[in-house]
């Protein structure tokens, strides 16, 4: 046990002699990181082509409203006259109605799913776009100014104002994509 311990210096000393230069002289040759902020959050509030995109869901969003509300109103008519029926109609017959009716209630639904679904898939897709662009507009910005590291302010404790780039990236972004216009219903 004591002959390890007294080449213990030894072989440490081999190890790091092999190892090359130390961490502290690599870590000198990496040139300092050159910082920016940005705001995400706000860009993504801010934008044109992001408030275009919420007025254009809400558009579609209140196209869809009226036409479920005229197919519910239809839907109460028919359970309205169902009811009315159900004492003239044999029981076969007003089974059979009333199958045909909840048939149409679940195909209601149905369209309720998918109008949903049309708008989520839409708004997403248009999302995707915008922080595409943002993403590029922020890779330019960085290469003009010789930046290395972007950092979005929410995962920040402090910044110093000079280091934001986000008015830049939304004065672009605006200029590049004043609108967006959504795709509904291709899937």
């Amino acid at each position: 046990m004591i002959r390890y311990l007294v080449f213990a210096p030894f072989i440490l000393f081999a190890l790091l002699s092999f190892h090359g230069a130390s961490p502290i002289a690599k870590a000198q040759d990496i040139a300092p990181a050159v910082i920016a902020i940005v705001e995400i959050e706000v860009i993504m509030r801010d934008a044109s082509a992001a408030q275009s995109i919420q007025a254009q869901v809400e558009a579609k969003r209140g196209q869809y409203q009226a036409e479920i509300s005229a197919e519910e109103a239809r839907l109460r008519e028919l359970e309205q006259e169902l009811a009315r029926q159900r004492s003239v109609l044999s029981p076969d017959a007003y089974t059979k109605r009333r199958q045909e009716f909840e048939g149409d209630v679940a195909a209601v639904q149905r369209i309720v799913v998918d109008r949903r679904r049309e708008l989520e898939q839409a708004y997403a897709g248009g999302v995707r776009q915008l922080q595409l662009e943002i993403s590029n507009i922020i890779t330019e910005i960085a290469a003009e100014r010789g930046i290395t590291l972007v950092v979005p302010e929410a995962q920040t404790l402090f910044v110093d104002k000079s280091l934001r780039i986000s008015r830049e990236v939304l004065q672009r972004l605006n200029e590049r994509l004043p609108d967006l216009t959504l795709q509904f219903g291709l899937n």
